[in-house]
């Protein structure tokens, strides 16, 4: 867990990023610095059970180690030669037993954990936390992908001091509507599964580069999922009445360019249905002159076009901007810095 935090003016709100499947909550630190810092609020990540710095011990320890090796030789350029002699030192530490030679089976391989577990106990668990330390400030929440899907799921005793959201391409992973769907069919349903078993963890990061490793039930549950034209509520039905009970409003902004599934964020919307929610679609290449994708949001490079606008205008004041006025104001915002 990270916290960041402005000294003064006492912050006036507590900021939750909930992180997208596989993503580290380092991938957010541009954005959690921008609010903090600029915006004067306490903001608070977190990585989920199996990914990150909430990866088995042994797994944080190794990777440590292997980051270590490779900024002394002399970083990205020397990966492949650091990593090398990493393993060579692994084998030749000073002992020569046969258990260290053997391969280290990977710390996921067998690790439990799941995408319930990372709604019911991790994301739970930063609301307890902040409900002991911040029990009167209002928080705001904003959630990236799967991390948007979890928060309706947890008992309205947890979200309570929530006042208004932010999701970020907080798409639907239901096969049919993805952009390619018989890609993501042949994905989590003929190939994935095969690995995922093979392995006992799914791979993410040796099949993909961008994306981290997951444990075995993370993707289950993702796969699992998405064979539900309801996704989340089709794989968890049981979490129907606490998404009934979910009533802070959201504001929903997702992108044309999204590499996953462009048009079902709304469908989600529906999903939460006594919450007030402002989905808004963004065509990145005619609104910013610019890609955003499913990750890009959160790279500095949208801090005048859209942290500027249409995050400063939701979390302080509470307008949710729409298509015409972030173009309007990402326009200008860009006119402004050229001068």
């Amino acid at each position: 867990m990270s916290a960041q935090g402005s000294a003064s003016p006492p912050p006036t709100k507590v900021v939750l990023i909930s992180s997208a499947t596989a993503t580290v909550q380092d991938f957010y630190a541009k954005f959690a610095t921008y609010l903090s810092q600029e915006l004067g609020m306490i903001v608070i990540t977190y990585d989920n059970r199996g990914v990150g710095r909430s990866m088995p011990h042994a797994a944080q320890q190794d990777l440590a180690t292997l980051k270590a090796q490779i900024d002394a030789a002399g970083g990205a350029a020397a990966v492949a030669g650091s990593a090398a002699r990493f393993n060579n030192n692994m084998k030749n530490n000073g002992n020569n037993s046969k258990a260290q030679q053997k391969p280290q089976k990977h710390p996921l391989a067998g690790f439990q954990a799941s995408l319930i577990d990372w709604a019911l106990k991790d994301l739970a668990g930063m609301f307890r936390y902040i409900l002991a330390n911040w029990p009167e400030t209002p928080t705001l929440f904003v959630g990236h992908s799967v991390g948007g899907h979890l928060l309706p799921a947890l008992d309205p005793s947890y979200t309570r001091n929530v006042e208004r959201v932010l999701f970020v391409a907080v798409t639907s992973a239901y096969w049919r509507d993805m952009n390619s769907p018989m890609f993501m069919y042949s994905l989590f349903f003929l190939i994935s599964p095969v690995v995922n078993r093979y392995y006992g963890y799914y791979p993410g990061k040796t099949l993909w580069g961008a994306m981290e490793d997951l444990p075995f039930g993370c993707f289950w549950d993702w796969s699992h999922w998405g064979s539900y034209e309801n996704y989340m509520l089709g794989g968890n039905p049981e979490w129907t009445p606490n998404y009934q009970a979910f009533k802070a409003p959201i504001y929903s902004l997702y992108f044309d360019d999204d590499d996953f599934s462009r048009n079902s964020p709304p469908k989600i919307c529906n999903l939460i249905p006594n919450a007030m929610s402002r989905p808004v679609k963004l065509y990145p290449k005619d609104d910013l002159k610019m890609s955003v994708g499913h990750m890009g949001f959160f790279f500095g490079a949208c801090k005048r076009k859209l942290w500027e606008t249409a995050v400063r205008a939701w979390l302080v004041d509470g307008q949710a901007l729409d298509r015409d006025q972030i173009k309007a104001q990402a326009a200008a915002n860009t006119g402004f810095a050229r001068m």
